[in-house]
């Protein structure tokens, strides 16, 4: 399959773009930079210039792929303050590539998160974010639109990244945690052990990214 991948070079696409051409698979990334370009290009990966707010550029990319991955997220602004601009404009991109996808049946797989979900029990596919008007919910409605899209002829999935996805090069506190019980023997936690966080290493996210696109079924949510 050929595969458009947006935010091919980030923390998850990074390592989704050589799980699928592990698979026989050509892959086109969507490149902001040149740096993002030389790393695509090193990794074997054909390049389309542009941004998630160049809506032309992923029309056309969409209509040219057998089918698409949908990583790209402006973290940048959404991690400065403005969430919820970062959300408006990820619909925006999502609507222009599912546009150019409507009847065609090809599969059309996007990166959304758990966050939302009722806390105090085990989320499963079957639950959805309160609407409650937040950022988080405009990502959640974003993802229902795409599962929405199965009505339209594209075989749409959703995946459901956990609150940390974490591996080598990771900053962020699972990696912290490891550290710590990989130099001590033991790693502790906040108070009794009631406070959990779902994790999943990139290598696994970026295997399930690569399992929807090729079997999930129109319609699903995948943790």
């Amino acid at each position: 399959m050929r595969i458009f991948v947006t935010g091919a070079s980030g923390w998850i696409g990074s390592a989704v773009v050589p799980e699928l051409i592990d698979a026989g698979h050509q892959v086109v990334g969507l490149a902001r930079s040149d740096a993002s370009a030389a790393a695509l290009t090193a990794a074997g990966a054909e390049v389309v210039r542009g941004t998630v707010d160049d809506l032309d550029v992923l029309r056309d990319a969409a209509a040219a792929s057998d089918g698409v991955i949908h990583l790209a997220f402006k973290h940048d602004i959404a991690f400065s303050g403005d969430f919820q601009g970062a959300a408006e404009a990820d619909r925006r991109a999502v609507d222009a590539l599912g546009t150019a996808l409507v009847g065609t049946d090809r599969p059309f797989v996007i990166a959304s998160g758990v966050a939302g979900l009722a806390p105090g029990r085990v989320s499963t596919e079957q639950d959805t974010a309160t609407a409650n008007g937040s950022p988080i919910t405009i990502r959640a409605a974003t993802a229902q639109a795409v599962l929405d899209l199965a009505r339209q002829g594209v075989r749409s999935s959703v995946v459901r990244l956990s609150a940390t996805c974490h591996g080598d090069g990771d900053n962020g506190f699972m990696a912290t945690l490891v550290a710590t019980a990989r130099a001590k023997g033991v790693s502790g936690y906040v108070g009794d052990g009631a406070n959990r966080w779902p994790a999943v290493h990139r290598l696994d996210a970026a295997h399930l990214f690569r399992l929807a696109v090729e079997k999930a079924p129109a319609g699903s949510v995948l943790h």
